[in-house]
């Protein structure tokens, strides 16, 4: 459900106590808060398959991932790629939350909820699979494909090796799926449903077929000369969005709960919002009213006004519609606040993994919180000088100060918005 108070119109509050990433920015939140500083893009020229056949042929892979190092042989075997991430993204966000389900006061695996977000979910897997089948036949097959394709295998996977028994929720709701996740567990631990939730997304989408089929609409960079250089977010000279893979994940947990605990937080979760274009399946409503309204909506549930947030992460993905429709959207959302704030678009970083980018994102602005740090907008030359005009405080560089509230926006084919509001404990 949707963020919503209690009886007595006093929520619970909600705080991130722990981070779990896997990104080509860095895998593991030490490796990630490395690659936010450095600032340089990982984007390369694709090797997991020959993409010499498409238009564009560069992606954000991440080339780091273990899963032994998460799970067991065993365990590895039995699970896709989006699955592993699922897990080992969720594991690594408890460790650092430091919880333990029904130990140390931690809340019981009843009363924990997992809900991630996934554009494609196993796709990789049936294509490969879809492969063996027409090479040699049912029988070459393997037997968890029915078990690993659906969008909410991940979080199956990952409550089932935890032992955790309270809801497990899958959205699918394109590149706006994990902050939609969050956003529900949000709900749902305000509601009093849950004490704690482990919330965000996985997405593995590079294969040959899945990346195609955003090829063949155009969606992608095609700057192939310049890998580093491709994701240009806001700028004059963007072209189209780099496919990436990862996973975040956050843990969520009522703030006396995590007190009891003895528990620091990244920040609080305040506020959520979601809208729907009703326009288009690929272009965004030109005039970001809807986009806007999903800020506004989040800003409402946070209790928060447009001139006391102090920094936007955007969606950004660099598509030549889209980031003019958000900038437009966030001037809407923040009036004259959005000329006297910063705003960075981060997608340079770890690409665009669809459905994940919004969890990735989310922790981007509880560690800004945390640390008093904002990431610039790599790969932002030459600004559009409609979306300058607009967001005169747009990132060339990191900026240290204090984020006491910062909006963060995701959208989504569709024309599916969503957008929270994070803030200082």
């Amino acid at each position: 459900m949707a963020a919503q108070g209690s009886r007595n119109d006093s929520p619970r509050r909600v705080w991130i106590t722990g981070i779990g990433l896997i990104t080509a920015a860095g895998t593991g939140l030490p490796a990630f808060r490395a690659g936010l500083r450095a600032g340089c893009s990982p984007i390369k020229r694709i090797d997991r398959f020959d993409p010499s056949s498409f238009r564009s042929q560069v992606a954000a892979q991440v080339d780091d991932f273990e899963p032994l190092d998460h799970m067991e042989p065993k365990t590895a075997r039995q699970l896709d790629r989006f699955s592993q991430f699922g897990l080992a993204a969720g594991k690594m966000a408890l460790a650092d939350a430091r919880l333990v389900p029904g130990q140390d006061r931690a809340p019981s695996a009843e009363r924990i909820g997992i809900y991630l977000g996934s554009a494609l979910g196993g796709i990789v897997y049936a294509e490969e699979q879809h492969e063996r089948y027409l090479e040699r036949g049912i029988r070459s097959v393997s037997p968890t494909l029915a078990l690993a394709v659906f969008g909410g295998a991940a979080p199956a996977n990952l409550g089932i090796a935890l032992g955790v028994h309270g809801p497990i929720l899958s959205t699918a709701n394109s590149c706006a799926s994990s902050t939609v996740a969050i956003g529900e567990a949000l709900g749902a631990i305000r509601a009093g449903e849950i004490d704690a939730a482990i919330a965000g997304g996985a997405e593995v989408p590079l294969s040959p077929l899945a990346f195609g089929a955003f090829d063949i609409i155009r969606a992608l960079s095609t700057r192939n000369d310049d890998p580093t250089g491709a994701a240009r977010p806001f700028d004059q000279g963007r072209d189209g969005f780099v496919m990436g893979e990862g996973a975040a994940l956050l843990v969520l947990e009522a703030s006396d709960v995590a007190e009891a605990r003895g528990v620091v937080p990244y920040a609080e979760l305040l506020g959520y919002g979601a809208t729907s274009d009703a326009y288009h399946m690929v272009q965004p409503r030109p005039d970001g009213s809807q986009a806007a309204r999903a800020a506004t909506i989040a800003m409402a549930n946070a209790h928060v006004a447009a001139d006391e947030i102090d920094y936007v992460n955007a969606h950004a993905s660099s598509t030549p519609l889209g980031d003019l429709a958000e900038a437009r959207a966030i001037a809407l959302a923040l009036g004259d606040r959005a000329a006297r704030i910063p705003v960075s678009g981060t997608k340079a970083l770890y690409g665009h993994p669809l459905g994940a980018s919004g969890g990735i994102e989310a922790a981007i602005c509880a560690l800004a919180i945390r640390d008093g740090w904002a990431p610039a907008s790599v790969g932002l030359h030459e600004p559009d000088p409609e979306i300058e005009a607009l967001l005169p405080g747009l990132l060339r560089t990191g900026r240290t100060g204090r984020y006491d509230r910062i909006l963060s926006t995701s959208f989504g084919f569709g024309g599916l918005n969503a957008a929270l509001v994070l803030g200082a404990v």
